[in-house]
């Protein structure tokens, strides 16, 4: 449980300090990603109601590798998720439980939640909503791209900050490549 929160300081120091996306030109920053990488940069049309806060690059990823992206969704002090994107992925995200597979866009994707094993015999999907958990699929290539490694987390911790595994899928079923 430590690593995930270790992992979400993490990415907002390295969210923290990156460059915005919008200084490349486009009122749109997922566009303004897909210009600078050969992955295929996927949009959420679906947000759980949550507005963005952050959608970037970050500066994780050592030299000579195409930037990750990172969306954040929510805030702080409530519900929350975040849209990590890239290939390859320059960081990693927690590992749980498996509690639930769906077919996305013809990929298999993951759910998992972050359940504690010494306390949690039998993780579920309802324990996405209670200890956080995240959703690994690989989206299909556009034209001229490559293939993209998608993860969404959602790690507000046990306070009912966490969307649901459903919620995750539903993102995930949403997102939509942008022009490049």
């Amino acid at each position: 449980m430590r690593r995930v929160w270790a992992m979400g300081a993490a990415v907002a120091l390295a969210v923290g300090g990156a460059v915005p996306a919008q200084a490349m030109g486009s009122s749109d920053a997922y566009e303004n990603i897909q210009v600078g990488v050969t992955y295929t940069v996927y949009e959420p049309s679906y947000t759980a109601g949550l507005k963005a806060q952050h959608v970037g690059g970050n500066d994780l990823c050592p030299q000579g590798t195409e930037e990750n992206v990172v969306a954040m969704y929510g805030k702080g002090s409530g519900r929350q998720f975040t849209i990590f994107e890239g290939n390859p992925m320059c960081q990693d995200i927690g590992v749980g439980a498996i509690v639930m597979t769906r077919k996305i866009q013809g990929a298999t994707a993951t759910v998992m939640a972050y359940c504690d094993p010494e306390k949690i015999k039998n993780c579920k999907k309802s324990d996405v909503l209670k200890y956080g958990g995240n959703l690994r699929v690989t989206l299909p290539a556009g034209p001229n791209l490559r293939p993209t490694e998608v993860w969404i987390e959602t790690y507000g911790g046990p306070d009912g900050k966490n969307i649901s595994a459903q919620q995750l899928v539903q993102i995930a079923r949403k997102m939509q490549p942008v022009g490049g």
